[in-house]
């Protein structure tokens, strides 16, 4: 319509410019203002979904902050419950004045080991609450169950609460050893270290899972450095496994009359594992009589090649690599409910001697009541008497 009211007028060439001019002018208007909208539109509807996607974001931290504070109170009430379970408080006069002792509460054959500081505070609780004896025990000892025997003519040279039952921890280990000298299993045989082998304990252990090694090294490792996962270790590799190894290790404790003793695992972790000092004589004597097991509980240090390097393991015992003590079988223990254990069978003025020794508070006054026990029967005349 309009290019035809256009065409009917007559205009000259310069308005007609003029006219071109001002649609163009129009159209440029028009195409400007529709690309502002359409950006406004884009970025409003962009800002938009930001907002959201933040908003979500923050929402689902919200959430997790609030589960994990949820799971930490929950944990929290846990810990103080079980720790007011498994402590008690008990009250000693002494010297007219009255104690606090803070003693643990053990459930029934409990594998709980507290840390280092802690048990070492226990121990020393139990110690004094046991307190010294100057009639029955002269010479004052600080450990729980002591037991001097001479093995030649079957007489006790020096005791003290030789007859009660009491943790063993590690000495379970002596045992362990005999059952498997006396299966007569291969020794050479190697076997692959597994999950299996790892029990909970704060000690340390060479072997690793993925490891292959005989049942002769697993052997020394747990006469010579108490290691779990080797006691472990031979138990499951063991004919018929952990049950059947755990059995016939009662069943060798009844056979060597061992009337006070029951033994629950191979390691000596389990608390249920129990013995007299006076059963424990009897033990040392079967042991002693196999090379294999004076030898590998004797010797200072051993080497195990693993990969490109060597693994160095030591003994526990310290009288081991004293030059004044002459010792044919030994192994020591260490667990809260058992204190710190040690037995041996030393040589004592040409004698065999049969040395136990239970639930002592510290490493320190254990091998002090050692020394004690030793120098009492040397200086003497106990043999005469024995004799």
């Amino acid at each position: 319509m309009s290019l035809q009211i256009i065409k009917n007028v007559e205009i000259s060439g310069f308005e007609m410019r003029v006219v071109a001019f001002i649609f163009s002018i129009i159209l440029m208007c028009t195409m400007s203002f529709y690309s502002v909208t359409v950006d406004a539109s884009t970025t409003e509807s962009t800002t938009s979904a930001v907002k959201k996607r933040v908003q979500k974001k923050a929402t689902q931290v919200k959430k997790k902050t609030n589960k994990k504070v949820k799971v930490a109170q929950k944990s929290k009430k846990r810990k103080y419950k079980a720790t007011k379970q498994r402590y008690k408080v008990t009250y000693v006069t002494r010297n007219g004045k009255r104690v606090a002792i803070r003693t643990p509460i053990y459930k029934k054959y409990s594998v709980y080991r507290p840390r280092a500081s802690r048990r070492l505070g226990i121990l020393k609780a139990r110690a004094l609450e046991r307190g010294k004896d100057p009639v029955n025990d002269p010479l004052l000892l600080s450990t729980g169950a002591v037991l001097a025997y001479d093995l030649e003519n079957n007489k006790v040279l020096y005791e003290k609460n030789a007859d009660e039952p009491m943790a063993i921890a590690s000495i379970t280990k002596l045992m362990t050893a005999l059952v498997i000298v006396e299966s007569k299993v291969n020794l050479d045989r190697k076997f692959l270290v597994t999950r299996a082998d790892c029990v909970r304990s704060g000690a340390r252990s060479k072997l690793r899972p993925g490891m292959k090694v005989s049942r002769r090294t697993a052997l020394h490792l747990a006469l010579m450095s108490s290691d779990n996962r080797a006691a472990q270790f031979l138990a499951r590799t063991y004919p018929g496994g952990v049950r059947t190894f755990v059995r016939d290790m009662n069943t060798k404790a009844v056979l060597l009359n061992m009337t006070d003793t029951v033994f629950y695992d191979s390691t000596g972790l389990h608390n249920g594992n129990k013995s007299s000092a006076m059963d424990l004589s009897h033990l040392i004597a079967s042991a002693s009589e196999y090379r294999i097991i004076r030898e590998y509980s004797t010797s200072p240090t051993m080497s195990l090649p693993y990969g490109r390097r060597t693994i160095v393991s030591r003994t526990t015992n310290r009288f081991v690599l004293d030059p004044d003590w002459d010792i044919d079988l030994q192994k020591t223990g260490l667990t809260t409910a058992a204190g710190y254990c040690m037995v041996m069978q030393t040589n004592i003025s040409g004698r065999p001697v049969a040395m136990i020794f239970l639930d002592a508070p510290n490493k320190s006054a254990r091998n002090s009541d050692i020394q004690k026990v030793r120098d009492w029967i040397s200086e003497s005349s106990v043999f005469q008497t024995a004799g």
